[in-house]
């Protein structure tokens, strides 16, 4: 894949649609919506890489980060996740499924207890695992 092709920037679209057609691409239940902050990578017009932004207060929630199936492995999740941290310097909080954990650690986000989030999350993370959802919590800018 050329590089140069690549686009990174914060979406700017007057709504998600363009974004929730790339998620439901990859299999993806989730959608966008509302006050979230979407980043993604574009590929002539085409999205082939995008990641959610859920404010709280005074923090985030980094959800949904999706590569195109077929173009996984050229760094494009490193890229977007650059993209987040230059604009974004509240503390972000993620999910990941323990396999991603040395992707998330290069990308400078940190290992935590469930209980170093904040409430809120505390609550979803109960939820998500409570369900029998295999996942771990980390976090950026602490």
């Amino acid at each position: 894949m050329n590089q140069t092709e690549l686009k990174l920037q914060e979406w700017r679209g007057e709504n998600f649609r363009a974004v929730n057609r790339f998620y439901r691409s990859q299999k993806h239940k989730g959608s966008a919506s509302g006050d979230e902050r979407v980043f993604v990578i574009y590929q002539n017009e085409d999205i082939i890489a995008a990641v959610r932004l859920v404010p709280y207060q005074d923090y985030y929630w980094l959800r949904s980060l999706y590569v195109n199936s077929e173009l996984r492995g050229l760094k494009l999740g490193s890229q977007l996740l650059t993209l987040v941290q230059q604009c974004i310097d509240q503390p972000i909080y993620c999910f990941p499924y323990p396999h991603l954990l040395s992707f998330y650690q290069q990308a400078q986000y940190h290992l935590l207890e469930p209980t170093q989030m904040p409430e809120p999350l505390q609550q979803l993370y109960k939820r998500y695992s409570g369900k029998g959802t295999a996942i771990i919590c980390m976090g950026l800018n602490l």
